[in-house]
């Protein structure tokens, strides 16, 4: 192992607001304790059902949070990147229980209207999908968070919290590296949406390994600021943290790629909260089956392993509505490794070996599923 991942020490300053990888601020954690108790008290047979939420079918839930809810309500253009990481908070909380993801998919509307509908105009690749039968270039790996600059405070900082020894920011390239070794080894073209290079950022001093992909694409395509910088509101305290979600398909969608893999830790406000969970985009239903056979595969790789072979992973992703992936013209999958708020999960996210085995299991699974498609069977 390179000796820098053993060696980095680096202070970190928490976000002003909610992160999709933190727990949730006391607002929305206290929200999502009230729509817990909603949910429990809605048995099968139960005559009345709260307007605020509803079980379309055994572990399917709508919940209703109201347009002021939204940051920017009505703007029909972008996203802001803290609202989808507030969403992704509470949606973690609400999906799990007594230390386990139980409740299989939270779908959010405001008002009655989803988020897209809120947010139209500039949001919707829907109609420019990638076939994956006409081929593609390849696929893009990107690890989240890294080092981004705050307008506000005026100084760079990472993007998520320090727990039980480890940040996001600072592992999931580790797990990106591995993979992408991995997928080059098996002749497949792969994009890093961040640097893998040690020297110093020359405005924020750190290493480029840790930037946010943001500052990779700059340098890389310095004439493409639509996709570094195509946050609207340059003004905005949080415009590079705006540019560095959008960054990661933005780049996927010109490179033309086959297909996205992000990889993240998640968050919860229980610590007994474990385990590997896959994101895809509301009503795609090719990166749903993208998806399912690469958690497949990462499962069978662990269970190879007897110090891991009981480590839960969730071979159906659920439905989540991120940047990351709603901007991805290509099948993407958002993969939350494990909770970095749990100590096992913490000690198991900075083990090599399963580092290891997490990418060889999303290697084959994308070779399995760049061979069949369609017809890969997953597990």
């Amino acid at each position: 192992m390179n000796a820098r991942w053993s060696n980095v020490v680096l202070a970190c300053a928490m976000l002003p607001m909610a992160a999709g990888a933190m727990t949730p601020p006391s607002a929305d954690n206290a929200l999502a304790q009230r729509l817990h108790a909603q949910m429990e008290a809605q048995a099968p047979a139960a005559a009345t059902r709260s307007t605020a939420v509803r079980q379309t079918t055994p572990g399917h839930w709508v919940v209703e949070l109201g347009a002021a809810f939204l940051e920017a309500p009505g703007d029909g253009r972008q996203v802001p990147a803290s609202l989808d990481e507030r969403l992704q908070a509470l949606r973690t909380e609400l999906m799990t229980r007594n230390g386990k993801v139980a409740v299989d998919d939270v779908q959010f509307v405001f008002g009655g209207r989803s988020l897209e509908a809120w947010y139209s105009a500039a949001e919707d690749s829907q109609g420019r999908r990638v076939d994956r039968a006409q081929g593609g270039d390849g696929v893009l790996v990107a690890a989240g968070h890294g080092h981004y600059y705050h307008q506000g405070f005026a100084d760079w900082r990472l993007q998520r919290p320090w727990a039980h020894g480890m940040v996001e920011d600072l592992v999931t390239p580790r797990f990106a590296a591995r993979l992408a070794d991995g997928l080059a080894a098996a002749a497949v073209k792969v994009h890093r949406a961040r640097s893998t290079a040690d020297a110093l950022h020359p405005e924020a001093a750190k290493p480029w390994w840790t930037m946010a992909a943001r500052y990779h694409i700059h340098a890389w395509m310095p004439q493409r600021e639509d996709i570094w910088q195509s946050w609207e509101d340059r003004t905005a305290a949080l415009a590079h943290y705006n540019d560095d979600i959008r960054s990661r398909p933005l780049l996927a969608n010109a490179l033309g790629v086959q297909a996205l893999i992000h990889l993240h830790t998640n968050a919860a406000a229980s610590p007994q909260a474990r385990g590997m969970i896959g994101f895809y985009q509301p009503g795609r239903e090719a990166d749903r089956h993208f998806g399912h056979v690469l958690l497949c595969a990462v499962r069978e790789a662990l269970r190879a392993d007897p110090i891991y072979a009981d480590y839960r992973v969730d071979v159906q992703p659920r439905s989540g509505n991120y940047g990351e992936n709603r901007l991805a013209q290509a099948p993407s999958l958002l993969v939350e490794l494990g909770f970095h708020t749990n100590a096992e999960d913490a000690a198991a996210l900075q083990d090599a070996a399963f580092q290891q085995h997490v990418a060889d299991g999303l290697q084959q699974g994308y070779l399995q599923w760049h061979r069949l498609g369609d017809q890969a069977p997953g597990c």
